[in-house]
């Protein structure tokens, strides 16, 4: 059962279950209704039964009341019986009618005063004349309200059986109408593949903020942008790390079937030894980058990593730096110094982060004229930036956008070693830990990496 059956199905149920509950009490209040008018009615004609029989009778104001409020049962209708004090029949009508006296009704009327009861089909009304001390008893069937409530029925069942088929007929036209933007919308879907990303949805026309269909229709829309950038940027990984993987392997396997040409001396041969094993520590490193680059994708930010005084992770990782090049020359100072400690602090991981500003030291001292790397640092209650800077050649606006895409190199990198992976890595470490990086060219010649961290 799809999902419009099932709506037209649970919107006809509701709808029938509000009518019957709605018939029920219109049902139930009538029925009540009737019987209340017609004991009333009973009332007054065993009120004008005994008028008839005992002439000098004067009904009080009460009897008066319900004479002048409730028309009686016709007196050809009723079967009347009035019985005197003592017990004996005073009168009753038909005259062939059989009756016994019934000590224990007897007493319920005088204890009541007016006491209703049912015998078979009819309705009975037992009324103690005080003044007299006679009993006056009066049954007879409502045919006229029982008739209406037979009508009632009918009328309810038809209207019921109507309406119940107008609203699924109605519903089913209104969810066929309703949902075909989403039914051509999920065949749009079934045409998607990684082969159509570009493909996009018509959203249509109107207020987007007032219409739900338009608002899914935008949001695939941009699931389909990202999914598209996702796939473009996975096929560049590929190429770009097969192509990466083969130069090293080509040059690997060149120098191999050279060697196994020539009778190689043994200084030749420790040539290409070494060559070879430059050739494979170049692989290493970048299937370690591979591998780095992979993992912290997997990596999740977790609150319950311990604080890392940003400060003193930098002076860690510019020593460690030193040892890797004796000639770089780093500088370390304070754009701003905060009234707290803790504002120099974030929920990190040290060897993630210390992993990340050593890249970036790194590649600050590759692609500078001087060898100069300069930091700064600027803290205070909400934030941590903290400033790498070098001198060299800038980007342009076109490398600038795709310096972190995993293997790009920009134009000042064609005489560097390296693979394009250092940045992409950097970037997914400060974004695991909630902070963000930007490059810019502040001035000519003078490039700068800013990464912030925003405090929780």
């Amino acid at each position: 059962m799809n999902l419009r059956l099932r709506f037209v199905l649970l919107h006809t149920l509701l709808v029938s279950l509000i009518l019957a509950i709605s018939f029920f009490i219109i049902y139930i209040v009538y029925s009540n209704s009737r019987e209340d008018s017609f004991a009333k009615r009973l009332v007054a004609g065993a009120i004008l039964s005994y008028k008839s029989v005992d002439t000098s009778y004067t009904p009080d104001t009460s009897e008066q009341e319900i004479l002048d409020n409730n028309p009686p049962v016709t007196l050809t209708d009723m079967h009347v019986i009035i019985i005197g004090r003592a017990g004996q029949i005073i009168y009753k009508k038909p005259a062939s009618q059989k009756y016994s006296t019934d000590a224990v009704l007897l007493s319920d009327i005088k204890n009541s005063g007016q006491y209703f009861f049912r015998e078979d089909y009819y309705a009975c009304i037992g009324r103690y004349m005080s003044n007299t001390g006679d009993y006056v008893i009066v049954k007879a069937s409502d045919k006229i309200g029982l008739s209406r409530m037979q009508q009632l029925r009918i009328i309810m069942i038809l209207a019921g059986i109507g309406t119940i088929t107008i609203t699924a007929l109605f519903s089913f036209f209104y969810v066929i109408k309703s949902t075909k933007p989403l039914v051509q919308l999920s065949l749009q879907m079934r045409k998607i593949s990684e082969n159509n990303l570009k493909d996009r949805f018509y959203v249509g026309k109107g207020d987007i903020r007032k219409n739900e269909i338009m608002q899914i229709s935008a949001n695939f829309n941009g699931m389909l942008e990202r999914l598209e950038k996702a796939f473009e940027m996975q096929k560049s990984f590929t190429h770009h790390a097969s192509h990466e993987l083969r130069t090293p392997l080509a040059s690997m396997l060149a120098q191999t079937e050279m060697a196994l040409r020539k009778n190689l001396t043994l200084e030749e041969a420790k040539d290409v030894l070494n060559s070879l094993k430059e050739d494979q520590q170049e692989l290493i490193e970048l299937t370690n980058s591979l591998l780095l680059l992979s993992q912290y994708e997997k990596i999740s930010y977790s609150p319950d990593w311990p604080m890392v005084r940003i400060d003193e992770l930098l002076y860690d990782t510019i020593s460690m730096v030193k040892r890797m090049f004796p000639n770089i020359s780093v500088s370390l100072e304070f754009l701003q110094l905060p009234d707290n400690e803790i504002s120099l602090s974030i929920s990190g991981n040290y060897t993630l982060l210390r992993s990340a500003f050593r890249n970036l030291i790194k590649n600050a001292f590759q692609y500078s004229e001087d060898k100069i790397v300069s930091l700064s640092i600027k803290a205070d209650d909400k934030s941590i930036d903290v400033y790498f800077e070098n001198r060299g050649k800038t980007l342009n606006v076109k490398d600038k956008d795709r310096l972190f895409i995993p293997f790009f190199r920009g134009e000042n990198a064609i005489r560097k070693r390296g693979f394009g992976l250092g940045l992409s890595i950097v970037k997914r470490i400060v974004q695991l830990h909630l902070g963000t990086i930007v490059y810019d060219a502040v001035q000519e010649k003078t490039n700068r990496f800013t990464v912030s961290f925003k405090k929780e």
